[in-house]
């Protein structure tokens, strides 16, 4: 093919119609357009997503396999709410146990519970009591304890504790019960 013909096969080839032109801008802009409603999108997360710290644990806290606290929170309020409280301690409490009261006493083990329990009920009255929540975290949850108890010398008080409990593998290891310092 001769050079002339070549270069008039070439020459119409770019030559495009309005209409063409007019396609081809619009789509590139369209192109642009998408490609700066992902960047923004992109820049929205991020913004939108947890800060970067420099001084945090890059693994996160959990409470291992089995019920997760909130499933054993749950369950413990609404065992302890209807009167089994005895049947919360027998499903989600571990053997080695460690309970620990508002005094710094602590109870080792399945029977150091059980032997505070039964102590327990020797000694007050619940005239009436109920659990409020639980506050749940990743590796424990909390509840709200409040009523009236009948003391062993017969004077009649509110009862007002919160309980903290650590969870691992779907048991409870550790209660910690703290009284409310509005308490006499």
């Amino acid at each position: 093919m001769p050079k002339d013909k070549q270069k008039k096969d070439k020459k119409q080839k770019t030559e495009r119609s309005p209409e063409e032109l007019a396609a081809k801008a619009t789509a590139k802009a369209e192109k642009a357009a998408a490609k700066a409603a992902k960047r923004d999108a992109k820049k929205a997360a991020k913004q939108a997503a947890a800060p970067v710290f420099k001084h945090v644990r890059k693994k996160k806290l959990a409470s291992g396999k089995g019920p997760t606290p909130q499933e054993i929170g749950e369950s413990l309020v609404a065992l302890f709410n209807a009167g089994k409280s005895d049947e919360a301690e027998s499903t989600w409490y571990h053997r080695k146990i460690e309970s620990i009261e508002d005094d710094g006493a602590v109870f080792k083990g399945w029977k150091g519970v059980q032997e505070k329990g039964k102590w327990w009920k020797e000694n007050f009255t619940v005239l009436s009591m109920r659990a409020i929540g639980p506050y749940v975290c990743s590796t424990g949850f909390t509840v709200i304890f409040t009523g009236r108890i009948r003391m062993p010398d017969g004077a009649e008080v509110d009862a007002h504790e919160c309980g903290v409990y650590t969870v691992e593998d779907g048991r409870i290891v550790r209660e910690q019960f703290m009284k409310w310092a509005g308490a006499k």
